[in-house]
């Protein structure tokens, strides 16, 4: 093989990569925003009225020692910027909102929705996730909107135990 074959084969498998690079980086990169936000929380330690509900049963309190990593889980788990997930979400763009909805029923993560004002400043996301097997189903309703609010909602029905509902809701105070 001549120099300039073996050149056009290098250069034509770097188009390749980048093109599978490009494509994956599309996705909203939620567990770098997430552990970005627990940085700045850790640091800042916004007073947060946090309001706990399980079944039937109520806490609220007021700290500014909340545990970020702990609080952030969910959303974090809830990232789709895995190679696993290449091409596996449509995307769709409504005025400044970014929707990627899961194309494959089996997929946990079913919707990510991030809302950012004009300059780009992410101003809310939220997350519906849903799974299911044998033994349980479990949805997960997400929202966080940075120094103003963030809430998690889970419901999970067990087969032979009954359903569980619980509901996380924090609020920064200024």
């Amino acid at each position: 093989m001549n120099k300039s074959a073996v050149l056009l084969l290098f250069l034509l498998a770097g188009c390749q990569s980048a093109v599978v690079q490009t494509a994956h980086s599309d996705y909203p990169d939620l567990e770098g925003y997430f552990k970005k936000e627990i940085d700045r929380l850790e640091q800042t330690q916004p007073q947060v009225e946090k309001s706990v509900h399980i079944n039937k049963k109520n806490e609220k309190m007021l700290s500014s020692s909340i545990n970020w990593p702990d609080e952030f889980s969910l959303f974090i788990a809830s990232d789709i910027k895995k190679p696993a997930f290449k091409g596996l979400y449509t995307y769709h763009k409504e005025g400044n909102e970014d929707s990627y909805t899961a194309t494959d029923s089996t997929l946990k993560t079913r919707e990510i929705r991030i809302l950012k004002t004009r300059t780009g400043k992410i101003k809310r996301i939220s997350i519906q996730n849903f799974s299911k097997n044998t033994l349980y189903n479990s949805t997960e309703y997400l929202e966080y909107c940075p120094d103003s609010i963030y809430q998690i909602v889970k419901k999970q029905e067990v087969l032979l135990l009954g359903s569980n509902h619980f509901m996380i809701v924090g609020k920064f105070k200024k």
